[in-house]
Formats: structure tokens, C-alpha cells, sequence
């Protein structure tokens, strides 16, 4: 009798990359986990003469790894991670996470770039679509793939129309994180198609409380686009009102009511949960009681009024791996995969 192997992978590993500033290209955007992601494929590369081999290696160096039915190390405890019986092979690219970290309308308490101006200020970006034009010509971005702009704000990246026409021509899903600030009829259009959606990080159940998060006025004109962006959405998934709990601003049910009060009336469909990151990794070990009845006590009420719930991917680690796991938590994973395979599979 043969020996039984599985094999832990994810589309990351099979066929995924992720560009961020200064000329580096990264597996993928996952570092909340026990080994920290991180996985670089290419850094100080040049634009002009990006080196197709050099990335394809590397990701076989990884591939490797997981052929001898190993964990690669910076993958461990991943919630991307899943279980297979038979070897998945590389193949042509189809996941891209665009992340270019320059600029954003908002300046928000819990992100690394108020944590570390300088840090930030001296990010780098790169023009994404000659080498996507490049990827095509050397027939290894593959069709009918996800495209998640993340990291910095999409409506001020100057080539994000452009790299969004590229990957049109390729029937992409593309998922779009925002502010929510500024509205783009770009992103509206393809929501009225039903090729996008749209995740808006609002975090606040008042003007007040907002401002001292986002630390921008703009409450009001991000609820205006909001319900912009819901006239125009074909599937009630497509628009998902985000709540960042940040321990000492909007963790308490006062300003979670008022949020969610605020999603019936702009008639939103999707509302996603997640916890901020600097308290998750300074208490890791040491997450506080009332946070977990936070999670609890909002799933109840959001899903009473028969609105989708899920949870953003560092609360699922928090919830589902280490000191406090609980596998109730995983069906409520946000998977805007899940979205696409809806769209491509027109359901």
C-alpha cells in the first residue's frame, strides 16, 4: 500500500505575486500569522527590465517546498493555507495584489504609515502596467484572474485606470479596498457590470469618532459615495462597509450600533469586521475578553437583520489560530474570491 501524502498550498503559492513600492515583488500580502509571510520574490529589480525567470524560479524554490509535503516556513499558520490530495502544479499568473503604499486621502490611526512617517514618505512606486504588458507578452498572466488593489488608496494611484484597463481585456475580477473618500466612476462602472466590488473601511459609527480615527473630516462625503456605489451595484456582495475595531476609540457597542444603524439606511448588504492590527500583534497572546464579545455580540445583530457578515482576514487569525481558536469563526471568513467565482460563474 502506497504511502498517503497531503499537501498544504494556497493560489498564492500556485499562481500569485504581489507588487509593492520600491521595486519589490512579494508572494503575497499575508503577515499576521505564526511564520509572518514576507515571502520576496524580487527586490531592486528594474521596471524597465523585469526579469520573468528570476520571479518564475523563485516561486518554484517555494513550490518545492511544498512538493515534499512540507509547510514552506514563512507560510506557518497562514488561514490561506489549505489542505490537498493531490499536488497542485504552478501555473500561469492569475491572483495580483497591487499594493503601492504612496498615497492615501486618509491618514488613519492604525496604519503603519501615521505609525512611521518617515517610513512612508520615503516609499517608492513604479509604473505596475508596463510590466503587466510585458507578463502578457511573455504569456504568463493568465486570463480570467483577481486583481486586489490594496495598500495606499486606489483613487490616488495616477495609473490605476490604466492597469485596470490592461486586466479588463483579460476578464479580471477586481477587488478594490478604499477610503472611500473619493468616488471613482471607473470602479462605479464595473460595479454596475458586476466585475468589481468594493471594500470601504468607514470605522465609525459618528462624524466625530471618525475624524479622530481617519484624522480627516470627510464622514459625511464617504457616506455620500457610499450609497453612490450601492445604486450601483448589481449583487448585494459587490459593496461591503468595513468596521476596523480599534481598541480605545470604537470599541464598545454604542458606536457599533450607530454603525451599523447607519449601513440599514444607506441599504447596505455586506458588513465586514476586523480588529487593528498594532493591538493584535502587541497582545497576541493576551486579547481581551470584551473584544471577543464585540465580535460575538455584532455578528448576532448583523446577521438578525439578514446582512452578510464575514470577517477580515488578521481577526480570522486572531479567532481561528494560536491561544484562542475557535473553528465556529471560519465559515465567516471574507473571501472575495468567492466573489469572483459568483461572477465568472454568472450566479
Amino acid at each position: 500500500m502506497g504511502i498517503f501524502m497531503s499537501y498544504k498550498s494556497c493560489g498564492f503559492i500556485n499562481h500569485g505575486m504581489e507588487f509593492r513600492p520600491n521595486n519589490i515583488i512579494a508572494m503575497c500580502s499575508q503577515v499576521s500569522h505564526i511564520g509572518g509571510g514576507n515571502i520576496i520574490l524580487l527586490k531592486d529589480f528594474n521596471p524597465k527590465s523585469f526579469d520573468i525567470e528570476a520571479l518564475v524560479k523563485k516561486k518554484r524554490e517555494i513550490a518545492d517546498c511544498v512538493r515534499k509535503g512540507m509547510v514552506y516556513p514563512n507560510c506557518l499558520g497562514c488561514t490561506d493555507l489549505k489542505e490537498w490530495d493531490e499536488l497542485q502544479e504552478l501555473s500561469k499568473i492569475k491572483l495580483l495584489m497591487i499594493q503601492h503604499w504612496t498615497k492615501c486621502n486618509s491618514n488613519c490611526i492604525y496604519c503603519f504609515s501615521a505609525k512611521d512617517k518617515k517610513f512612508y514618505n520615503s516609499q517608492k512606486t513604479y509604473e505596475i502596467s508596463p510590466i503587466l504588458k510585458k507578463m502578457i507578452e511573455y504569456d504568463i498572466l493568465d486570463k480570467d484572474g483577481i486583481a486586489n488593489f490594496s495598500g495606499g488608496e486606489f483613487t490616488c494611484l495616477k495609473e490605476a485606470n490604466k492597469i485596470i484597463d490592461i486586466l479588463t481585456k483579460l476578464n479580471y475580477f477586481i477587488i478594490v479596498n478604499s477610503s472611500g473618500v473619493d468616488y471613482s466612476r471607473k470602479l462605479a462602472e464595473r460595479l454596475k457590470k458586476g466585475n468589481s466590488c468594493v471594500i470601504i473601511s468607514v470605522d465609525a459609527g459618528s462624524q466625530d469618532v471618525h475624524r479622530r480615527i481617519k484624522q480627516v473630516n470627510t464622514y459625511k462625503k464617504v457616506w455620500s459615495n457610499i450609497k453612490k456605489y450601492i445604486r450601483k451595484q448589481t449583487k448585494d456582495y459587490l459593496v461591503n462597509i468595513k468596521y476596523i475595531i480599534v481598541p480605545g476609540y470604537n470599541d464598545n457597542e454604542e458606536e457599533i450600533n450607530k454603525f451599523i444603524d447607519n449601513c440599514v439606511n444607506a441599504g447596505v448588504r455586506s458588513i465586514v469586521l476586523g480588529i487593528d492590527a498594532n493591538y493584535f500583534e502587541a497582545n497576541r497572546e493576551n486579547i481581551s475578553d470584551h473584544i471577543f464579545r464585540l465580535f460575538d455580540s455584532t455578528r448576532e445583530k448583523v446577521e438578525k437583520l439578514n446582512i452578510s457578515f464575514t470577517i477580515a482576514n488578521r481577526a480570522l487569525t486572531m479567532l481561528t489560530i494560536g491561544k484562542y481558536a475557535n473553528p465556529f469563526w471560519e465559515k465567516y471568513r471574507f473571501d472575495d474570491g468567492v466573489y469572483a467565482d459568483r461572477y465568472f460563474n454568472n450566479i
